[in-house]
């Protein structure tokens, strides 16, 4: 067997994994926040795009970037671009289920534990898909008793995901949220990692597929643009409900101005027709 380097680059690449999830989260933990303000579809687009980023740009973003590090000494590493994508579409689906079972209605143990077990499964399949998808000249194998491990990690860490994005509210509150569930996704990629086994087959065919560094480009602009977009999906909402808000005070305003004019007026004409009955009452002298 030979050892998978996890760091060929040193700490950069785990770091970038770091920041890019915590910068997922955060921005999923507030969409989710503006899930409960809202009923029916509108919650349900909330949900969607709350797991869009935690999926997407907080897990597998960050999954992509710590796969950078990996090297197999001995051999060229190349990856397949369709099952590296496949954990994309696995890991925005699985959150999709969990985020609408845990926030359709009051947040839940009942629905948080199933909801978390559901998501965990299906991240160790998205961080699974990594290895699955690496093209070299050897066996690719798992290690059953970590990976069994790595899978236990990654419910735990879903779990306390879609509490965090569920249940905290305020902004202190939901950063710090964000920093645990980052690192629940960082560290789970890592025990998976530790479960690789490799087994180099020398040959003298050549390993087809493409490096990482020619994914990097676009996923870098498609992470941008995807956060970029959510960003001011919020940023609007709270913007227009700032608008709607002042409107409705405006309104009132005027109303409550107008049913003052009226009751002046009215009473303006009152004291005059009393005015007129009291002239009216008076004898004349001549």
């Amino acid at each position: 067997m030979t050892s998978v380097e996890q760091f060929a680059y040193g700490w950069i690449t785990p770091t970038l994994a770091l920041a890019m999830s915590i910068l997922g989260c955060l921005l999923g933990t507030f969409l989710t926040g503006r899930s409960r303000s809202s009923t029916g579809g509108r919650r349900a687009r909330w949900l969607t795009l709350s797991a869009l980023s935690i999926g997407g740009t907080g897990t597998w973003v960050p999954h992509f970037m710590a796969m950078l590090g990996v090297d197999v000494p001995g051999t060229d590493v190349w990856y397949d671009i369709p099952i590296t994508a496949l954990g994309l579409g696995i890991a925005v689906v699985v959150y999709c289920l969990g985020l609408y079972i845990v926030g359709w209605g009051r947040p839940t143990v009942w629905k948080i534990l199933p909801a978390g077990l559901l998501t965990g499964i299906g991240l160790t399949a998205v961080y699974a898909t990594g290895p699955l998808s690496m093209r070299v000249a050897a066996t690719v194998a798992y290690d059953a008793r970590t990976l069994l491990v790595a899978a236990g990690a990654a419910i735990v860490g879903a779990t306390v995901t879609l509490w965090c994005a569920c249940v905290v509210r305020g902004t202190a509150a939901m950063l710090c949220a964000s920093v645990i569930m980052a690192l629940a996704v960082c560290s789970t990629h890592y025990l998976v990692m530790a479960a690789l086994r490799v087994r180099p087959e020398p040959s003298g065919a050549g390993v087809e597929g493409v490096t990482l560094f020619t994914m990097l480009a676009p996923v870098c602009v498609a992470a941008c643009l995807v956060l970029a977009g959510l960003a001011y999906s919020t940023v609007g909402f709270t913007v227009r409900q700032d608008t709607a808000r002042e409107e409705a005070l405006l309104r009132r305003a005027r109303d409550m101005y107008s049913i003052a004019t009226l009751s002046r007026a009215a009473a303006h004409r009152r004291r005059q027709r009393e005015g007129d009955r009291g002239q009216t009452a008076v004898p004349s002298h001549r």
